[in-house]
């Protein structure tokens, strides 16, 4: 008995299986008390001699269906055989005068509960009709009732009732247990998702942030050898460093974007934005790589587009350049081109959910109406196999690996492109023919805050290098800290503001620059986030309050190796004047200075 409670009560073990063990064992135990119920009573020696028999095949049927684990045959027997003996019971138990009625009601839930699928069916079909038909001849010819005393049949009533009553709390007791196991392991499964979904967030956050430090230094110092008069072998071999540090750098963002997605932290950061700025931004991030592999690039705007949305301008710029990106690497002649158009959406009287998902800030006046902005990226490409679409958008998946084995990235581009549209209630779809080309529709609801169109706008003719020189960024009067815990960090911040006429200091905890604000002015500070110690939350704290400090009206720019607009939100709510993620840039360096200094 300890055995099968333990099996009725281990999870490991399939519910139908516990099911007909607790089942089978309550219907044993009811053929056994009938049994001996009979003998007690008198009962004829036939009957007896066929309530053992029975009793004896129902147990043989039980203990092979364990044995041999082949269930569903198993439960089929034993419920044909319980309703074998069920005749039998009936007439020689007085039929409805006795306790058969709720044998009957017994014999149809075990049924019911232990059998499956079309064996089911059947079992109940004839349960039903060999019910039927004994009530039909005990009414026709009730001389073939065996008619006991009333005491005995209020004694086989009882019997019945009790019996039935026993397997309906042993059911409930069952069912409840089996629920608060599952409950529970549930719960337990939920808590460790979720303690290993914080720490796989934790671990590509400082994943990012490790590697991010060395390739500032990489990308940093390698841009004051190209910016030095080097030897023309140097200089593409500081090309090629360039090429392959933002190669690496961008698989490392694209992990931690995969890694935000699943993790649901990745948060929409939504403000006014104009289309044709972002277009040409994104115009000029591809059009190098275009020129390159000598592809034609092109972007054909609709006149009709409204001047300004509403939306999440950096995540829509990180759909186009993912997909114009994938659809350049697998064109190896011929064209890509992005073709922007959309449509005013039925206006519903009611505030949109794309608007009603974001903050709206100071200023930024949302209309109700919303556009959706279609974007086609069209190539003439390799082309995609109609049987091979389908998984186009998986996680670390590779199409015609073999043929592509050439072409580098972590085949998470797509399906982060899916993760970002979902976010912002868009989608993508593609249409392709093997060995021709592919076209990538992309539609994204955005909300209308100014609808004037934006008329003729042309992105294909970018500026010369003589519209693009300005004069070196000089700044004599200009004092800077930077504060890094890594020495290597603050040697490029240094060596790129070299020839700006700068004044630099470093700091290399958040102790010592407390230290130097307290008898120094600094006209701007740039200041590392994760420190050991005071990190550089804390210390632009304590710099702002800082008695005596010189240094509590200065900007303060966060440096730092998180990346990401949801990060560049938080530091601007913790006070920062700006936000420079590493690798760090001169250029993008130069520029901050320049805002900050106005």
């Amino acid at each position: 008995m300890k055995h099968l409670l333990e099996r009725i009560q281990n999870p490991d073990v399939g519910l139908q299986e516990r099911l007909f063990q607790l089942l089978s064992t309550i219907a044993l135990a009811e053929f056994v008390i009938v049994a001996i119920y009979t003998v007690v009573i008198g009962g004829s020696f036939g009957h007896i001699a066929l309530m053992l028999v029975g009793t004896a095949l129902f147990a043989v049927t039980v203990t092979l269906t364990f044995k041999t684990r082949r269930l569903r045959l198993g439960a089929t027997i034993a419920g044909l055989l319980y309703f074998m003996l069920y005749p039998m019971t009936f007439f020689s138990s007085g039929g409805m005068y006795g306790g058969a009625p709720v044998v009957f009601a017994f014999a149809l839930v075990y049924v019911f509960l232990i059998t499956q699928k079309w064996e089911r069916v059947v079992c109940m079909i004839l349960c039903v009709a060999a019910s039927a038909a004994c009530f039909a001849i005990a009414y026709l010819h009730p001389e073939l009732l065996t008619r006991h005393s009333v005491l005995e049949e209020h004694i086989e009533s009882f019997l019945a009732i009790s019996l039935v009553t026993l397997l309906l709390c042993a059911l409930f007791t069952f069912v409840t247990g089996v629920y608060n196991t599952e409950r529970s392991i549930v719960e337990r499964q939920k808590k460790e998702i979720e303690a290993l979904n914080l720490a796989q967030n934790r671990f590509f956050s400082s994943m990012s942030h490790e590697i991010r430090t060395p390739v500032n230094a990489i990308i940093g110092l390698n841009e004051m050898t190209l910016r030095e008069d080097v030897p023309d072998e140097v200089r593409e071999n500081s090309l090629s460093i360039e090429v392959a540090s933002k190669q690496l750098l961008h698989s490392v963002n694209e992990i931690l974007d995969m890694s935000r997605l699943e993790t649901g932290s990745m948060k929409q950061n939504c403000a006014n934005y104009v289309p044709t700025d972002m277009l040409s931004d994104v115009a000029g991030m591809v059009r190098l790589q275009a020129e390159e592999k000598r592809l034609d690039f092109t972007i054909e705007v609709d006149p009709r587009i409204p001047r300004v949305l509403f939306g999440d301008e950096m995540r829509i710029k990180q759909v186009l350049l993912n997909v114009v990106n994938n659809a350049l690497k697998y064109t190896r002649q011929g064209s890509v081109g992005l073709f922007v158009s959309g449509y005013t959406l039925p206006d519903s009287g009611q505030e949109t959910s794309a608007t009603d998902q974001v903050q709206k800030k100071p200023g930024q006046a949302v209309s109700r109406g919303m556009f959706q902005v279609v974007y086609d990226v069209k190539d003439t490409g390799i082309g995609i196999k109609q049987e091979n679409i389908p998984h186009l958008f998986t996680a670390f998946q590779r199409i015609d690996e073999y043929e592509n084995r050439a072409i580098e990235g972590t085949g998470l581009g797509l399906n982060i492109v899916v993760g970002l549209l979902d976010m912002m209630q868009g989608s993508i779809t593609v249409e392709s023919e093997y060995g021709k080309g592919s076209v990538f529709h992309i539609e994204i609801p955005q909300a209308i805050v100014d609808s004037t169109p934006i008329g003729e706008f042309d992105v294909n003719n970018p500026p010369t290098k003589a519209d693009v020189q300005h004069e070196a960024f000089k700044a004599p009067g200009m004092a800077v800290l930077a504060v890094d815990d890594t020495p290597m960090n603050l040697k490029v911040v240094t060596k790129l503001l070299r020839d700006t006429e700068i004044a630099v200091d470093t700091a290399e905890s958040g102790e010592a620059a407390l230290a130097k604000t307290l008898t120094r002015h600094y006209d701007v500070i740039l200041m590392d986030h994760q420190m050991p110690g005071m990190d550089g939350i804390e210390c632009l704290h304590r710099i702002r309050v800082q008695a005596d400090g010189k240094c509590r009206d200065s900007k303060v720019v966060c440096l730092t190796a998180n990346a990401g607009a949801d990060v560049a939100s938080m530091y601007k709510d913790e006070g920062f004047d700006g936000y420079l993620p590493k690798p760090l840039k001169g250029k993008a360096l130069e520029d901050e200075l320049v805002r900050l200094s106005r």
